[in-house]
């Protein structure tokens, strides 16, 4: 007979990385349609525990003048009147003010192409201060007549890749357009905080030119930035270290989005694993939140497409969650915002380990995957002063969705093993925490 292999791992209290901003969702607000998506709201807030919302009211960036009939003469009062009071807008202020109401102030952001008379060749923006004066409008608007409570704000979505996504920057002009922004949005928006760059190829080509700037830098609120592939580890940290050293130093960093692009609707387990994979690198690099993309299947303006990425499947009337929501709730529900991730210590390469705890370290919630094709029995023990409180043991896996499979103590009494002792089955996610 086999002996029982059974695998120690340690979390050390004392040593303290970065703090947790929260986990959120990527949300398109034209189905909005008159609050007919606060049930979802309402699911993705009480029970997966989102709390960044990403909240992109028009799909493209050329809301003045979509048809490039106008031109500049576009930019004037009569307009926006008529814009900003549209269904699609309306929809969004709907779902911010919702938002509110739930305690969320949301992030406001813009994607897609602009209209043309803003570029050179339809794709690369030129026109700095037309640019600026829309989204001031847009954003004044947002303040002002609807009374949305807002701080943040992402001008610009990768413009290293260019239309469709948003449209062409190179990453010294990038600079440029943001100051140009920031001069716009000192006729009281001076408040406002910047989201950027949301690149999406992951590299330091344009925050280099953005986290020294003495000017720049106050602006910003958040570095932000999107990932859909296996980035190491150590390049992450790589990143969020050259941010912390920069002027920048206070800003929180977030990736605004990540996940995975299977359209095919035949690999959810699939998606739900490596997505959770992907934000255990995110936070063991460093980042301070992450934002899922995206919150449900739906149309995509910019990209003139159905898709499918959402964490729940939309039918007529009915939205179900599916199992790459179960997968993130095992993180989202139960690291709590303000939690700091803590030092785990695990002599084993069939796991993975992360752990969090709050400021008074009255909570605590350790998450992991098993990456072995092995049932594994793994005895945890807490280095640092922590109530011996009753754990709650939960578990995504491809038969289960985040179940609660029992309760754990912090010290066990199954001789000879101290401290925290469970099972966990083959190729699951599982969460042991103080949280209810």
């Amino acid at each position: 007979m086999k002996p029982l292999e059974v695998i120690p791992f340690k979390v050390d209290l004392s040593e303290k990385y970065q703090k947790i901003d929260g986990f959120g969702v990527n949300i398109n607000s034209k189905y909005w349609d008159g609050g007919a998506l606060k049930p979802v709201l309402d699911l993705l807030i009480d029970d997966l525990g989102a709390r960044l919302f990403r909240v992109d009211v028009y799909g493209k960036s050329n809301w003045v003048d979509p048809d490039d009939a106008l031109g500049p003469s576009s930019l004037n009062q009569e307009n926006y009147e008529k814009i900003y009071k549209s269904k699609d807008f309306e929809n969004g202020w709907g779902m911010m003010r919702y938002l509110n109401e739930r305690g969320i102030n949301p992030y406001i952001t813009a994607s897609g192409i602009v209209p043309s008379w803003m570029t050179e060749d339809g794709k690369t923006l030129v026109r700095y201060d037309y640019f600026a004066e829309m989204m001031y409008s847009f954003l004044d608007w947002a303040k002002n007549r609807e009374k949305i409570k807002f701080e943040l704000f992402g001008p610009l979505n990768e413009t290293d890749i260019g239309p469709p996504e948003g449209p062409k920057v190179e990453p010294e002009e990038f600079a440029k357009v943001i100051g140009t922004l920031i001069n716009r949005f000192e006729d009281g928006l001076e408040d406002i905080r910047l989201v950027l760059t949301e690149q999406g190829f992951f590299n330091t080509e344009y925050i280099k030119y953005l986290i020294n700037d003495p000017e720049v830098s106050q602006k910003i609120g958040v570095i932000s930035m999107h990932m859909y592939s296996n980035i190491p580890v150590e390049t992450l940290r790589e990143f969020t270290d050259t941010v912390r050293q920069s002027l920048c130093k206070r800003c929180s960093i977030w990736m605004g989005e990540y996940g995975d692009l299977d359209q095919s609707g035949e690999m959810e387990w699939y998606v739900a694993w490596i997505s959770t994979f992907r934000l255990f690198n995110i936070l063991e690099g460093g980042f301070n939140g992450a934002i899922f993309w995206d919150a449900y299947d739906n149309y995509h303006d910019h990209d003139e497409a159905w898709t499918i990425y959402g964490l729940i499947r939309r039918g007529q009337r009915v939205f179900t969650p599916k199992k790459r929501y179960y997968s993130a709730k095992q993180v989202y529900r139960f690291v709590k915002p303000d939690f700091v991730r803590v030092k785990t210590i695990l002599g084993s390469d069939k796991l993975r380990i992360l752990a969090f705890t709050d400021g008074n370290k009255e909570e605590l919630t350790i998450v992991g995957m098993n990456l072995s094709s092995e049932n594994l029995y793994l005895n945890g023990s807490i280095e640092g002063e922590i109530e011996d409180k009753i754990l709650s043991y939960y578990r995504t896996s491809e038969e289960e969705n985040c179940i609660k499979v029992e309760e754990l103590g912090i010290k066990t009494r199954n001789y000879p093993y101290n401290g925290i002792f469970f099972a966990v089955p083959p190729k699951s996610i599982f969460t042991v925490t103080t949280v209810k």
